[in-house]
C-alpha cells in the first residue's frame, strides 16, 4: 500500500483555477459540471450530489456549488468524476456545528444596562 502525503496535492490544487460551467439533474440526482485550469490546460470534472440527502444534514442547495468545489480541491489527483457522499455531507455537517460552537463561545455578554431603570432620564415623573 502506497502512502501520498498531502502536501502534493494542495500544491497541485493551488495550481489549478476552478469554474463552475453548469449543472444537469436527473430525479434528485444533481452533476455540477467543472473546468479546471492549470498551466494553460483545461481538464473538465463533475461532481454527483444525491439532492435527497440534504436535508438531513442542514446543507441548503445554495451551498452545494462551494462544497463541491471544496471537495475537487480536496480530492484532486487525476480524477475527473467525483461523487459527493454522505460521508462528505456527514463531515460538512459537523464542521458547520463545530464553527456554530465555537462562534457561540466567542460571543461577548450582553452588558447590562447603565442606569437601572432605563428611559427614566427623559420621562418626566410621574406625578
Amino acid at each position: 500500500m502506497m502512502e501520498s502525503s498531502p502536501e502534493p496535492k494542495q500544491d497541485k490544487g493551488a495550481n489549478i483555477q476552478f469554474t463552475l460551467t453548469g449543472f444537469s439533474q436527473t430525479a434528485a440526482i444533481r452533476v455540477y459540471a467543472f473546468e479546471g485550469i492549470s498551466d494553460g490546460r483545461r481538464v473538465k470534472y463533475t461532481v454527483e450530489v444525491d439532492l435527497a440527502l440534504l436535508p438531513g444534514y442542514g446543507i441548503r442547495i445554495q451551498d452545494l456549488p462551494l462544497l463541491c468545489l471544496e471537495l475537487l480541491q480536496q480530492r484532486l489527483d487525476e480524477i475527473s468524476a467525483l461523487t459527493f457522499t454522505e460521508q462528505d455531507m456527514r463531515g460538512q455537517a459537523e464542521r458547520r456545528a463545530a464553527e456554530r460552537e465555537a462562534a457561540e463561545h466567542k460571543k461577548k455578554p450582553p452588558r447590562p444596562p447603565a442606569n437601572p431603570n432605563p428611559g427614566a432620564s427623559w420621562r418626566a415623573p410621574f406625578r
